[in-house]
């Protein structure tokens, strides 16, 4: 039994090219506890038009060489494609807490990892679903996958510091699996008004108090050490953060 994302990062497996119109050949995870998503979600990714949350009993993973045609509805987080569909399902692997359905994600190449899941649920307007996903479980183990250093070089950062997960990736998780901090987060990349860096500050997610008088001019505020190891794990979802980033190398970690 596996994290959906752990300290390491997103789970990665390694799939097999399906028919985008069978079910044999994907690779089945079931997530414990079951996933709700946000009511829209039927209708752009599900083709239906319903009222209710939808909860993701099982997520079907595949790859394609080629565009499946509609009604697969393509995701494309930072530089990563996607196609996804929901559509009712028949198994699941924890008590429902929402109707069941399944969740297929076709994947650009055969390392497909589980993020879409956690963009699908809406880290702004619906941040309760997406936290839940960060402490979600499923049967299976495959590698980890960092966002963050697909994009700049990690070497010589704060996600090469001696204890990181330990320290940081955990308390990472434990910002994206709250609701309050991670709305905070994702409006901070976009949205840096002073209102929105109080409740940064206030939740220690960015390191100056806008209402402080400033002891320094030349020092500006960023995000905090762990809100950006926060990042790293939602780089391909977010804004371009990287003067913000507190990426500096940090020390052994007791």
């Amino acid at each position: 039994m596996g994290h959906l994302v752990s300290p390491k990062g997103w789970l990665v497996l390694i799939v097999n090219e399906v028919d985008p119109g069978s079910r044999f050949g994907w690779r089945v995870v079931r997530p414990s506890p079951v996933v709700v998503l946000p009511p829209a979600r039927l209708a752009d990714v599900g083709g239906q038009c319903a009222e209710g949350e939808v909860g993701v009993s099982e997520i079907l993973l595949g790859w394609a060489r080629r565009e499946p045609p509609p009604p697969w509805f393509e995701l494309t987080l930072g530089w990563r494609r996607y196609w996804v569909k929901l559509a009712p399902s028949w198994a699941a692997s924890a008590p429902l807490s929402a109707p069941a359905h399944r969740l297929q994600i076709l994947c650009a190449d055969r390392r497909c990892d589980l993020s879409p899941l956690f963009a699908l649920a809406d880290p702004l307007r619906y941040p309760q679903h997406a936290a839940q996903i960060v402490r979600a479980h499923v049967d299976a183990d495959g590698d980890r996958w960092l966002p963050i250093c697909d994009a700049i070089k990690c070497d010589g950062t704060l996600f090469s510091s001696p204890g990181y997960e330990q320290s940081f990736g955990k308390g990472a998780l434990d910002i994206l699996a709250n609701p309050a901090k991670l709305r905070a987060l994702f409006r901070l990349t976009y949205d840096r008004s002073k209102e929105a860096r109080r409740i940064g500050y206030r939740l220690g997610l960015w390191t100056l108090d806008p209402d402080a008088e400033p002891r320094d001019l030349s020092v500006r505020g960023e995000f905090t050490a762990t809100a950006t190891a926060a990042l790293g794990y939602v780089y391909h979802m977010t804004s371009r953060v990287d003067r913000y980033l507190r990426l500096r190398l940090i020390g052994a970690v007791a």
